[in-house]
């Protein structure tokens, strides 16, 4: 990260990125939580045993930070080839 931001003083550079990883984090939890617990409703309303439909709430939040992950993954290899080429 230093690298990122040489002119920034260390502990101030420090605390940005302690914050961005926090705060980052939140909305994505959120939209997730509620993406599952729509879902889950959706299936509860329908008649779907509680166990199966948190199960099946989940489904779609996982395959979301599924497709997250891989992209991310794509994104930081694609980047590494490139630094070293």
């Amino acid at each position: 990260m230093r690298r990122l931001m040489p002119s920034m003083p260390r502990r101030l550079t420090s605390g940005l990125f302690n914050t961005t990883q926090v705060v980052g984090g939140s909305p994505g939890l959120a939209v997730l939580t509620t993406l599952a617990a729509s879902r889950t409703g959706r299936l509860l309303a329908d008649g779907t045993p509680p166990l199966s439909a948190t199960a099946g709430g989940y489904r779609p939040a996982f395959t979301v930070v599924t497709g997250i992950a891989a992209t991310a993954l794509a994104l930081a290899a694609l980047v590494l080839r490139e630094r070293r080429g």
